[in-house]
Parts: C-alpha cells; structure tokens; sequence
C-alpha cells in the first residue's frame, strides 16, 4: 500500500496536467480558428467595399459610353443621314446643281461625318485597371463578372465590322474638300481647293456610287449604335441593382 500511493499520486498529478493541456491548446486552437475567422470576414468586407467601388467605376465608365453614342445617335447620325439625302438628287443627275454652292458642298462634307476616321467609343479604364491587378475575382457575380467581359469583347469585335464597313467616300471627300472645315465650310475657304475640280469629282459617276455605300454605311452606324446603347442601359441597371444589394448587405 506504502508504495503505490506515490504513483497514484504521480498518476493523478499527470492527469491533470494532460487536461490542463487539453483544455490550454483547445483554448489556443479555438482563438486562432477566432482570430482566423474575424480576419476572413473583416478581409471579406474590405472587398466588398472594394468591389462596390469598382462596380461605381464600371457604371461611370458606361455612362461616358453612353454620353458619347447618344450624342451620335441624337446629332451626329441624323446630320449625316440628312446630308446625304440634301446631295443624293444631285449627285444622280436628278436634279440639277444648286445655286447655293456652300450648302451643296457643306452637305457633301457633312455626309462624310463617321466615317474619316471610324471609331466604336469604348471607356475601358476599369476594365484595364482590373485586368492589370487581377482584381476582375472582386466581382463575385459569375454572370455578372461574365457580362461585363463580354461587353469589351463585344466592342473589340463590333469595332472590327465597322472599319471593314467603312468605304471611299470619306477619303474622296478629304481629298477635294477641306474636313477641317466641315462646320465652317464656305466659298472662300474653297478657294485653294478649287470648286470647279471639287463638282467635277462629286458630280462623277464613281462618286454616286460611294454615296451608295455611305448611305448603307450610316444605316449601320444607326443600328450598331442603337444596339450598344441599349446593351449599357441595361448593364447600367443590373449594376445598379447589384450595388444596392451589397451596399444593403456592408
């Protein structure tokens, strides 16, 4: 009996310490599964305040792109479309040239409006933000993320038909006529051009044919415009939505 008590004793006294251990890492263990899961959620919400902000980002780079394609949709295209119907009958040979030289030539001109130098106006300054930091994963929205790529690609792609839709008749109008004056076109800036050789080439057989093509060409513009700009109005809305949702979820 006299030599067992000193080991139940060194028993005991192990035990608990082995519980004392126990319940010391449980404690540990459960602080750092704490402090890990306080860090995944502060660092969830910075990204969410992220997110939010880029999304902001994305709808004020939409609203530039909408700004510039209503603004052709609104002027620059009807301008175009009513040049070129004010020269058509003229250019056919249907009617004969007008007296008011400075309207007839400012029409030619005019109808040249989107095509000199085509351009698709795209603000990709978010997108090229995303792409270069690898923040494109703040947005969590699969369908979301997946829309908006497509909306650059999109215009990467409509881009290309444009130009590959483009014809002669800007250049030919550049070439007789001075663009840079398009607004403010008049006799006397025609001097050092010369009317006589500009009539000559716009009242040629050639040149009816590029008024053809123009015409098709700004029917294009019209509806590839129209369509992107529907395509942001309702990027802007779901954006819209989305950014209510997690600003009601911070």
């Amino acid at each position: 009996m006299l030599t067992g008590e000193p080991v139940n004793g060194r028993t005991k006294s192990l035990g608990k310490r082995i519980a004392w251990l126990f319940w010391e890492t449980l404690i540990i263990v459960v602080g750092v599964l704490i402090a890990l899961g306080l860090n995944d959620y502060w660092t969830d919400r910075q990204e969410r305040h992220l997110e939010v902000a880029y999304l902001k980002r994305f709808q004020a780079d939409l609203e530039s792109d909408r700004e510039w394609l209503s603004f052709y949709l609104e002027q620059q295209i009807p301008r175009k479309f009513a040049a070129l119907g004010a020269i058509a009958p003229i250019v056919r040979g249907q009617e004969p040239v007008p007296a008011d030289l400075e309207t007839f030539l400012l029409n030619v001109s005019l109808g040249a409006l989107g095509g000199v130098s085509p351009s698709f106006f795209v603000t990709s300054t978010t997108k090229d933000d995303l792409t270069a930091t690898g923040n494109f994963r703040l947005v969590q929205d699969v369908a979301l993320r997946g829309r908006i790529s497509q909306y650059y690609v999109a215009y990467a792609n409509n881009h290309k038909r444009l130009v590959a839709r483009t014809t002669g008749y800007p250049a030919t109008v550049v070439s007789v006529l001075p663009s840079e004056l398009r607004d403010k076109l008049d006799l006397k800036a025609m001097e050092g051009w010369g009317i006589d050789p500009a009539l000559e080439v716009v009242l040629s057989k050639d040149f009816q044919f590029l008024l053809n093509q123009e015409y098709n060409f700004a029917y294009f513009l019209d509806s590839l415009y129209s369509n992107q700009l529907q395509v942001i109005e309702e990027l802007c809305r779901d954006l819209e939505a989305h950014i209510e949702m997690l600003e009601h979820n911070l």
